[in-house]
């Protein structure tokens, strides 16, 4: 009895010391860790130091984390870290020894001003000594405020502006802060030089990556030293080419047929040719020809809105435009001559003479309700030879059976 109750304070015992081992494990087994600057004070130019520091109670090897920033105000020069544009990654594996303090320096410049987080994404990842196990991790980010310096420049003009493969419209005036150009439908994305009158000036461009068809704005934005922005803006006309790649590059006119071309006026655009037509939208009760669909052609290094035939590969457009004496209507275009007539839209022939059945087949509710008398009468004629066939069978029938009757009797 006495040792059976010896044997219960020894196990209460090996409990409690137990429980305290791994409480005190549990405890140490975190680290806290913190992102701090070298300077609270930071302008546009400057230099800046970044500290991560790690504290723990106790020792720690390995370490890895992610960190993310915003890369148009901070650029990443150098550390331990790897990564930029906004990205680095802390991978410290049997690097650094074993310690429970440790700091990690990463050095950035200061592009322009505005506020910057840079703080952890993801998982924290910091293993202790002993167990090799992920510690509990508590984490602060850090915020940058970067200033404008007091010499910085405010100048956010551009020096110059040129594109390829068209031409600016009008042209370039630092003071013009909106453009126009045409581009054909191969042509997926301008090749554009701007120069800003300030070196420190930095340029974007956005909105140029991939042209649509049709209407696109494409901009340049020039920020100053001081973060002054000023945008300049291009809207760019991309050709449509709606039936495949047409080639609309016309062979040079014949001097006998005029000479063809299209020029702008204030707001409005003009096709001259034997005299001068006025381009107009079509109004909503102006019934577009059959099988012609709207897009888009550059004639004279004017874009202008055409119809085309669903046809592959037609030499002919129609364009919609008013005459001299003011009479609206579609004018047949051709792309290879350069020449332009009146669209007149083809009727199909009637040959022959017209007989009587012809003319019954022309009233289609005359010649719906013959259909339907013609079907009730092949109905009731249908029904009346089924009942002869049932009634002449069955006439058979007991005509067989009466006379089997007669000779068993």
């Amino acid at each position: 009895m006495k040792r059976r109750k010896f044997n219960i304070i020894l196990f209460c015992l090996f409990i409690i010391i137990s429980g305290s081992f791994n409480v005190e494990t549990a405890r140490a087994a975190s680290a806290d860790i913190e992102i701090t600057s070298d300077s609270d004070q930071i302008s546009v130019g400057d230099t800046v130091l970044v500290y991560i520091n790690i504290k723990s109670d106790s020792i720690f090897d390995n370490v890895e984390a992610n960190l993310t920033y915003d890369d148009n105000i901070l650029e990443y020069k150098e550390g331990l870290l790897t990564g930029g544009s906004g990205f680095l990654r802390l991978y410290d594996f049997n690097m650094s020894e074993s310690t429970d303090d440790r700091k990690y320096a990463m050095k950035f410049e200061a592009l322009q001003a505005g506020k910057c987080e840079i703080e952890f994404t993801g998982s924290i990842m910091v293993y202790d000594h002993e167990s090799g196990l992920p510690m509990s991790i508590s984490s602060k980010s850090l915020e940058l405020d970067v200033k404008v310096a007091q010499t910085a420049s405010v100048n956010a003009n551009l020096k110059s502006l040129k594109i390829s493969p068209a031409k600016l419209s009008p042209d370039f005036d630092k003071n013009t802060l909106e453009y126009s150009t045409s581009v054909g439908y191969d042509t997926a994305k301008l090749i554009v030089e701007a120069l800003p009158e300030d070196e420190k000036a930095t340029v974007r461009v956005s909105g140029n990556d991939m042209l649509e068809e049709g209407d696109n704005k494409v901009t340049i934005s020039v920020i100053a030293e001081s973060g002054n922005v000023i945008e300049y803006i291009i809207n760019v006309v991309r050709e449509a080419a709606p039936l495949g790649e047409v080639d609309i590059e016309p062979i040079t006119p014949d001097q006998r047929h005029g000479k063809f071309e299209v020029v702008k006026d204030a707001d409005n655009t003009f096709v001259i040719y034997n005299g001068k037509y006025k381009l107009l939208e079509p109004s909503a009760d102006v019934k577009i020809p059959s099988g012609y669909q709207e897009t888009k052609i550059i004639v004279s290094g004017i874009s202008i809105p055409v119809y085309a035939p669903d046809q592959l590969d037609s030499d002919f457009l129609l364009i919609y435009a008013e005459n001299e004496l003011g009479q609206p209507g579609f004018y047949r275009y051709d792309k290879v001559e350069r020449t332009m007539q009146r669209y007149i839209e083809d009727l199909t022939p009637v040959y022959g003479p017209i007989d009587d059945i012809d003319k019954e087949l022309m009233d289609s509710n005359e010649y719906r309700a013959k259909l339907n008398k013609a079907a009730i009468i092949i109905g009731i004629l249908s029904g009346l030879c089924a009942l002869f066939i049932v009634l002449f069978i069955r006439y058979f029938l007991m005509s067989k059976g009466y006379k089997k009757r007669k000779k068993r009797k």
